[in-house]
């Protein structure tokens, strides 16, 4: 089983269209979206129409729903106060672009998906996916944060892998516990981004989980493969969309950034 999890799109739609020529030349079973379809780009409904079109089943972003709400000012990250205001004007730009019918799509968009997979040995495998974390839309973690956090977020979801966005930022930790005499292993992954990487890698990231139900998916460490992928776009054509669109150019630079 082959299934590609990407996260935070940000209607980078050139970014979004190479992702997904990446991930059908390796022929998954599944892909699945973990939200922020838009927002900070041009292509805030050709995104989220080719979303819809494929069918691929996504979890609602806090700026999906900030968006999808018709809110004209919504948490996000931000450093700086001109980077609030700029902030703000792209929420202005999204909302004065996107169709009603996508909006609502949006604001219909479930916070968290369940996916169960029952191993050869019949035990059962939950996969958790949400944005932020279990805990809410907007929770960040990092890839350095402890593993203890980690550890009580899987218990918190009842998961034995979660995967999370939100951060931009692609990771992968193995949870280890003892349970019965045996090692359980469970897994926490990120991503990383679509369309704005914040890694210092320009180029957009996705996840391939390769999962071998006929193997113990709790205690073989070979019953699951974890693989990040990056992929080349057309950097230099969503740069000139922002400029052109009057969207603040900070969000070009991030691009560039990474």
């Amino acid at each position: 089983m082959r299934i590609a999890v990407i996260s935070d799109i940000h209607a980078n739609l050139p970014a979004l269209e190479e992702v997904l020529n990446g991930i059908d030349s390796q022929k998954v079973n599944a892909i699945y979206c973990l939200g922020d379809l838009v927002n900070q780009n041009v292509w805030n409904n050709e995104v989220v129409e080719i979303i819809r079109k494929r069918k691929i089943p996504t979890i609602k972003g806090n700026h999906d729903e900030g968006i999808g709400e018709g809110r004209h000012f919504f948490p996000f990250s931000y450093t700086f106060s001109e980077a609030k205001q700029w902030g703000k004007e792209a929420i202005e730009y999204t909302l004065s672009h996107i169709t009603d019918d996508n909006r609502s799509f949006l604001s219909e968009l479930p916070l968290h998906l369940r996916l169960k997979i029952t191993g050869k040995d019949g035990t059962s495998f939950s996969i958790v996916l949400t944005h932020g974390s279990p805990k809410g839309i907007n929770e960040k973690m990092y890839h350095f944060s402890p593993k203890k956090d980690f550890a009580e977020l899987l218990k918190l979801a009842d998961a034995d892998m979660l995967l999370m966005g939100n951060t931009h930022a692609p990771y992968h930790h193995i949870i280890q516990v003892e349970e019965n005499g045996c090692v359980i292993n469970r897994h926490v992954i990120n991503p990383g981004s679509v369309g704005k990487p914040k890694d210092g890698d320009w180029r957009p990231s996705y996840v391939l989980l390769t999962i071998d139900p006929s193997k113990p998916l709790l205690i073989d460490p070979e019953a699951i493969h974890v693989d990040f992928y990056r992929i080349k776009y057309d950097l230099g054509k969503a740069v000139k969309a922002i400029k052109n669109s009057g969207l603040p150019v900070y969000y070009g630079g991030c691009l560039i950034t990474g």
